[in-house]
């Protein structure tokens, strides 16, 4: 086993045991961790709060993930958005003072005959807009992106242990599929990411057809079995897992 990332290597193998991608898993529990551990202990520190002011809070997403935090969300959810909601005001402030100052100008030095400018600041947006992206997204990526190397370190090795996780697992999602082939370091990595997905692909379009036929009112009386959820596990083969706290 490469010693780059052993930590997440172990993490991939056990989120291999529950449904979905594997590396999605693992990166939606970590940044379960991260908002939990926002709300409960570091949502008064001064750098946490101006990181996340500088970010104007977090994607629509994971802001609404967090009133899944537990039962102090509420209050900690008051903090952050306090903070950003006071720097947009804040921003407007600035921007509406500018206005007034240029409208004061342009009936100052404007004749009426004169064609008056577009004083509407084309700029308010810049002012209520950021490049920090959300803190959430950050740590879900670079997550992501340590899994997916573990993954593929692991299979350049002919790990014995990962080629056994991957195929009791649901698979890669598309994206992380795509992510994973596109950095494979050696053919044996390639093929073996390709014959497990191919397998089970194949495998999920047989439960898709199969739940399309139960859908039919000639056939409705046999009753769901396993394919009963393949629609989801569909969606999530293509887009990934959805982000849903556990023990709420």
């Amino acid at each position: 086993m490469p010693q780059l990332s052993p930590f997440s290597y172990h993490e991939v193998i056990e989120a291999s045991d529950l449904p979905g991608c594997p590396i999605c898993c693992w990166a939606n529990n970590s940044v379960e961790r991260q908002l939990k551990g926002l709300i409960f202990d570091s949502v008064n520190d001064v750098d946490t709060r101006l990181r996340i002011r500088s970010s104007l809070g977090f994607c629509h997403e994971h802001a609404w993930q967090l009133p899944e935090a537990g039962d102090s969300a509420p209050l900690g959810i008051a903090f952050i958005y306090r903070d950003v909601i006071n720097t947009i005001n804040n921003s407007l402030a600035k921007v509406n003072h500018s206005h007034s100052k240029s409208t004061f100008l342009q009936s100052k030095f404007w004749s009426t005959s004169d064609k008056e400018p577009d004083f509407k600041n084309k700029s308010v947006a810049k002012h209520l807009t950021t490049d920090i992206p959300c803190p959430a997204c950050v740590r879900k990526k670079e997550m992501s992106d340590l899994a997916v190397t573990a993954v593929i370190d692991t299979l350049a090795e002919q790990d014995e242990q990962m080629i056994a996780a991957l195929k009791k697992s649901d698979g890669l999602c598309l994206p992380h599929l795509r992510q994973s082939l596109d950095i494979a370091p050696n053919q044996f990595t390639f093929d073996t990411l390709i014959q497990i997905h191919q397998e089970k692909l194949t495998a999920l379009i047989a439960e898709l057809d199969e739940f399309i036929r139960k859908n039919d009112y000639r056939f409705q009386h046999e009753g769901f079995g396993d394919e009963s959820d393949s629609w989801q596990r569909g969606m999530t083969a293509m887009v990934g897992q959805k982000q849903k706290f556990k023990n709420r």
